[in-house]
């Protein structure tokens, strides 16, 4: 089946890809993220130079740590070594104003090719500068967004509706199952962007953010009431959950010790399905995430491409990331590693509903996803919040202590 899909959409992208700079040995240095990122981004790249066998690229990946130092310095220094770049999303708000990434729009024009209405409006804005809707520096190549984990066959043991409509009925549902040997719920508790990124989306539910028109928005009664309920899901938790990371939340699913997961990410929610490693096949649902007082918000976590302002090869480079964000390409990325699409119509697609059953699920989930805050200035923030709820969910300080404390340190970064 794979192969008569890369054959089938190797003929289709021969009628779309450009020859235009077909006589010339063409040399591309793509800077990457490395894991299933790398995988997805290694199927495009064989496809491209079997089309185009005057081009070899060339392939950096790198783990999430340390990547964004080595794209700053690339950017910084402008030596023009790479001429593909991959970007997390918090990181545009630092790259795209500063003028380091290639304009697309004028290469559209200039080429003929349109931007597609399919791509999910949400992850597109994130490649814009300004945002939401200024010029498009970078297109997306990766769907990630949070989903919400649960046991639909214990909610369905205790007569529970589901999925749970609201962090509150999470909270219930999580008491529940505290007399069984399954845990109610985990979270990535670790100090760090882990406790940050689980926390979000109930912040954001409770009407909450972190910076509200330029300010710090900490000192709320929505952020305290949504940093009440983080700390109310921990009782229902592993004791050490706050030293979990995402590699912990995965097992603890997969073995069956846990009822809930506050968040999971498309890269890795496969292997709940995989008889081979999870003694839950079947029984997680994986949707977008409750609601409270505001509608769900999931935290949106795509990583784009752009290309690199000093390059020396901007059209072939341009060629090809039209060619990688294809629906074609975008569809043998997923059958082949499970990289989510981009594109809304691939998330409906049989194929690949039959291979990923949760994948209209998490369309709603884009949807609805959520940015975080677009500053230069974010890792910084989330580094300084992360501590103080880290402090808050092990006890050395109170809900309304480390409130004040997160408020009084992000208002001086912001200032």
């Amino acid at each position: 089946m794979r192969k008569s899909l890369l054959l089938i959409c190797l003929l289709s992208l021969v009628l779309l890809s450009s020859t235009a700079f077909a006589q010339e040995k063409v040399n591309l240095v793509f800077l990457g993220r490395d894991g299933t990122y790398e995988a997805a981004m290694k199927v495009a790249i064989a496809a491209y130079e079997r089309l185009h066998p005057n081009v070899d690229i060339e392939y950096l990946g790198l783990p999430w740590s340390g990547l964004r130092e080595k794209i700053t310095v690339e950017l910084v220094e402008g030596r023009g070594d790479f001429d593909l770049i991959i970007l997390d999303d918090p990181w545009t708000s630092e790259f795209l104003p500063a003028g380091f990434l290639e304009n697309l729009e004028p290469w559209f024009e200039s080429t003929g090719k349109e931007l597609s209405d399919d791509f999910i409006e949400s992850l597109l804005a994130l490649g814009r500068w300004p945002y939401p809707d200024g010029s498009q520096y970078a297109l997306p190549i990766v769907g990630n967004v949070q989903l919400f984990a649960y046991r639909r066959d214990l909610f369905e043991a205790h007569g529970l509706e589901h999925p749970p409509a609201t962090w509150t009925d999470v909270v219930a549902a999580a008491e529940k199952f505290s007399d069984e040997d399954t845990f109610g719920v985990v979270f990535r508790g670790a100090r760090g962007n882990d406790i940050v990124v689980s926390f979000l989306p109930i912040l954001w539910a409770f009407g909450g953010d972190i910076i509200v028109d330029g300010q710090s928005g900490v000192n709320s009664p929505e952020f305290l009431a949504a940093l009440k309920l983080f700390l109310e899901l921990k009782k229902y938790a592993p004791g050490d959950v706050d030293t979990y990371q995402a590699a912990r939340v995965r097992e603890m699913l997969m073995s069956g010790q846990a009822a809930m997961a506050v968040e999971v990410w498309p890269a890795w929610v496969p292997e709940l399905d995989d008889p081979g490693v999870s003694s839950v096949v079947g029984q997680f649902e994986l949707v977008k995430h409750p609601g409270e007082v505001a509608e769900s918000a999931p935290m949106l976590g795509p990583w784009l491409v752009g290309i690199n302002a000093q390059s020396k090869n901007k059209a072939v480079a341009f060629d090809f990331l039209t060619f990688v964000t294809s629906p074609e390409i975008q569809k043998m990325a997923a059958v082949e590693v499970g990289n989510p699409p981009t594109l809304a119509s691939l998330y409906t697609d049989p194929l690949l509903v039959s291979m990923y059953r949760w994948y209209p699920d998490q369309l709603e989930a884009l949807k609805s996803g959520v940015a975080r805050p677009r500053t230069p200035l974010w890792s910084r923030v989330e580094d300084t919040l992360a501590g103080y709820l880290h402090e808050a969910l092990v006890g050395i300080r109170s809900p309304e202590e480390a409130m004040e404390a997160a408020h009084q340190a992000i208002s001086r970064i912001l200032r």
